[in-house]
């Protein structure tokens, strides 16, 4: 980068860290040092440490999740797996079903799952991993609009259907999914003659912090989160349950032996310390995105050519995520304007940084909402946080119908 001072707007890549956060847990872990699993003082302090981490991290997803949060609907509380990402807590549901399946008649060949096309890679490629072991997938398309259907989720449904992955809120585009009335369908169809109980995973990696989502109260099976996302460190993450799972992977036993492997106390504190910070105030914090998201979308479209993607999203619309703005440039490849943006000291994407492979290939989700190839290939992706400024958005703005305007061919 040049000596411009950076303008960070990447925000759904990874957030800037929670230094004091980070520090302070780093401290404890340090001071406890045992291994959780250890009977000995040392090892009981540092269980002590971790557990209540989890204590804290479930209660606040379940009950502490910001304004039109809805109260719980299920009797049992959820328990929470600390994981080694987001990722890793995407996979486990999946390979839990695999397992499952090859322990009963029939195999995989009696296993079927069914997808949205928006999903993150880490369950999207995983799910396609399984199809070409034997498992029946089905992959549900978005509308345009980026929200996938809950009737279309009903309808990809049958007899052997063991899991449905509809993610809360879409990485690329902020796309909210109507994951309560998503999980209502699955659990009618799970409850039907000759059914079996289906999984129903939300990947709400995008939803923690930044919008309204308790999956206590969205008849959610399994939930997968991230730390980075909210400030904390990277390689931690989380999957909350509310149903018994077996692992695919196995070892010593830990996290109920879902997730084998000798626990990161640090991460899992700082974690739920900066889970609990992320959402403070949601409701003034959500106020401002809509503020900068009114400004970034109304901006864009006063530079000639520059569009919104999905082309139908207003400001303040309640179906999108504020934090994160979706938009295409015609003429001029998005990957190339993010490094033109890059030299000028902005920081944007092309969409998941989780997904090298799929960039390289095509626009998997932009083009399963039929967005006009040209269009996917000129769009970048802008996403904030809670410390950007009204000044940072001017800014963009300034810089970036500059260098469209100059770029363009």
């Amino acid at each position: 980068m040049s000596g411009k001072e950076l303008l960070y707007l990447d925000w759904a890549a990874t957030s800037p860290p929670e230094t004091k956060i980070l520090q302070e847990c780093l401290e404890l872990s340090c001071e406890s040092f045992g291994n959780p699993s250890s009977a000995h003082d040392q090892g009981k302090q540092a269980r002590s440490l971790l557990e209540d981490a989890r204590s804290s991290l479930a209660n606040f997803l379940e009950h502490s999740n910001g304004p039109g949060s809805k109260p719980p609907v299920k009797k049992d509380r959820g328990k929470i797996v600390f994981t080694g990402s987001g990722t890793e807590a995407d996979q486990i549901p999946l390979l839990s079903v695999l397992r499952s399946a090859l322990s009963k008649p029939g195999g995989v060949k009696n296993c079927h799952i069914v997808v949205s096309a928006i999903e993150h890679p880490a369950v999207f490629a995983q799910a396609t991993l399984l199809e070409k072991l034997g498992v029946r997938l089905t992959v549900v398309n978005p509308g345009p609009d980026g929200r996938v259907s809950p009737e279309k989720i009903r309808e990809a449904l049958c007899p052997h259907t063991r899991l449905v992955a509809v993610m809360a809120v879409n990485n690329e585009t902020g796309a909210v999914q109507n994951t309560e009335e998503i999980g209502k369908a699955v659990q009618e169809a799970g409850a039907g003659p000759g059914s079996r109980e289906i999984i129903f995973h939300v990947d709400a990696v995008q939803a923690l912090g930044k919008v309204p989502f308790s999956p206590d109260s969205a008849f959610v099976s399994s939930a997968a989160f991230s730390a980075h996302k909210v400030g904390g460190p990277r390689g931690v993450g989380a999957l909350w349950i509310s149903k018994e799972m077996e692992a695919l992977g196995v070892g010593g036993g830990q996290e109920g032996g879902l997730r084998s492997g000798t626990e990161n106390l640090f991460g899992a504190l700082a974690f739920s310390r900066c889970a609990a910070k992320a959402a403070e105030n949601l409701d003034e914090r959500l106020a401002h995105a809509r503020r900068l998201e009114t400004s970034l979308i109304e901006g864009i479209r006063l530079i000639p050519g520059a569009r919104i993607l999905p082309e139908c999203r207003m400001p303040g619309d309640g179906a999108f995520s504020p934090w994160i703005v979706n938009a295409t440039f015609p003429g001029l490849g998005g990957e190339v304007f993010a490094r033109a943006l890059s030299d000028e000291g902005i920081a944007v994407s092309t969409g998941s940084a989780c997904s090298h492979l799929e960039r390289r290939r095509s626009h998997r989700v932009l083009d399963a909402m039929a967005i006009p190839p040209e269009l996917a290939f000129s769009s970048i992706r802008i996403s904030f946080g809670n410390t950007s400024r009204t000044r940072d958005i001017e800014r963009f703005l300034s810089v970036t119908a500059d260098l469209y305007r100059r770029l363009k061919t």
